[in-house]
């Protein structure tokens, strides 16, 4: 039988977090690690915290009230936490890049190709640039600079499919993802509410605090630092500014380190093979060239799907530790699978390493089809996807644009289920 809430509870668990970061970075100190650039800035991560703590207070309010059979005020009270959690992305670094591709969007609806090109175009171009800085925009260029080329033949159905890939490659998944999850149980709440249901309204308004108090715990992960850091050391790298290179890529070593002392059996493993493999790509930095550049990018890629990773448990509030991969798990992996292979066939032009990876996908994708959890239409997209992996397995030596399409269609998909689900 669940217990009510009480403001206790949630002071103990705003306490908990609190000493739970504290303790990482007193990790991060006593490991001699100088913090580096992180996608969300101390500014805004100062204002996402106060922002998150409003949430779960109106959060609260909304639960105490529902005990209290006042149905309107519950309502006001997580209308209120929406509200403030869409303010949180609204802050983000991301947002003006966010924001200037959907005004473009929405000007293609009606202004001529020409016109959109020269007058949203380079403000995208702009914005992307400056937050690269500190944050990986790499896809979301890929996506606009194909964009710009399908405007400039008036094809505006592709062009404006483009940017929309764009706008959904700048979600900052340490902070969107537990914000999305802890959305979608408000809304549910809010449809019990209606339903006049409290004891179904008030366990989705506890998952949602869950999923909001999730937020502090993703964004000073261990493993999204080194994510960070091997952003930095792939762009110092392309920049010509190699000690950087070196001086981050010995942090994210340090970081994946750290996430595999304190990590799931499943998260260690991967974790400890990433590091291995920093390792010999930092003896490798001397020799300068295309090679290094692309073992670099792959470092990369590989842990920003493991962050990925982390972040989809974290919000779905599994345990990677005792996941038996049912169900949505199964799709996580997938997921993780895939994001591999891409970097095998597209980045690195390894094409039996891709082969590998796509078929642990497969794999993967056949567990999730065989799930209790998956409905007719969940099963019929992931059929869809299945496609998609067998028709890239068969030639996994092709990198061009077709295939970059396809992964970026499959991986479209596969996120959609794992929100869903």
């Amino acid at each position: 039988m669940k217990r009510y809430f009480r403001y206790g509870s949630l002071l103990s668990a705003i306490l908990f977090i609190a000493l739970f970061t504290s303790e990482t970075r007193a990790q991060m100190l006593q490991s001699d690690i100088a913090v580096p650039y992180k996608s969300i800035t101390p500014g805004v991560e100062s204002t996402i915290e106060r922002t998150r703590i409003r949430v779960l207070v109106h959060i609260s309010q909304a639960r105490s009230d529902l005990h209290r059979k006042d149905w309107a005020q519950a309502r006001r009270e997580s209308e209120e936490a929406v509200r403030l959690m869409y303010s949180i992305r609204d802050d983000l670094s991301t947002a003006t890049a966010k924001n200037l591709i959907r005004i473009a969007r929405k000007h293609l609806e009606y202004e001529p190709s020409q016109q959109v090109l020269s007058d949203d175009f380079p403000p995208i171009f702009t914005s992307l640039n400056e937050v690269s800085v500190y944050l990986p925009t790499d896809k979301a260029l890929l996506h606009v600079g194909r964009a710009e080329r399908y405007l400039q033949s008036d094809n505006k159905k592709q062009a404006d499919w483009e940017l929309t890939q764009a706008d959904k490659s700048l979600i900052v998944i340490e902070v969107e993802l537990p914000l999305l999850r802890s959305q979608q149980y408000v809304t549910k709440a809010q449809g019990y509410l209606d339903a006049k249901n409290a004891k179904k309204a008030d366990e989705a308004l506890q998952i949602a605090e869950r999923r909001a108090m999730a937020l502090t715990a993703a964004m000073n992960s261990p493993l999204f630092l080194a994510k960070q850091n091997l952003w930095l050391a792939f762009r110092n790298y392309s920049t010509a500014r190699g000690v950087e290179t070196k001086t981050h890529l010995e942090r994210a070593r340090s970081y994946l380190g750290m996430t595999a002392s304190g990590a799931s059996t499943l998260e260690k493993e991967e974790a400890d093979k990433l590091a291995h493999e920093i390792a010999d790509l930092e003896k490798k930095l001397p020799d300068e060239g295309k090679a290094t550049e692309s073992a670099l990018k792959m470092a990369f890629e590989k842990c920003e799907a493991l962050a990925e990773r982390s972040a989809a448990y974290l919000s779905a509030d599994l345990s990677k530790a005792e996941t038996t991969l049912g169900g949505e798990s199964n799709l996580i992996e997938a997921k993780l699978h895939m994001a591999y292979a891409e970097t095998y066939q597209v980045t690195t032009g390894e094409p039996d390493k891709a082969v590998k990876e796509l078929d642990m996908a497969h794999y993967f994708l056949q567990k999730a089809l065989a799930s209790s959890l998956a409905g007719p239409a969940d099963r019929k997209i992931m059929v869809d996807i299945d496609r998609l992996l067998l028709d890239l397995k068969a030639t996994p030596e092709k990198h061009g644009t077709d295939v970059q399409e396809r992964y970026d269609m499959a991986v479209e998909q596969l996120n959609d289920l794992i929100q869903e689900m």
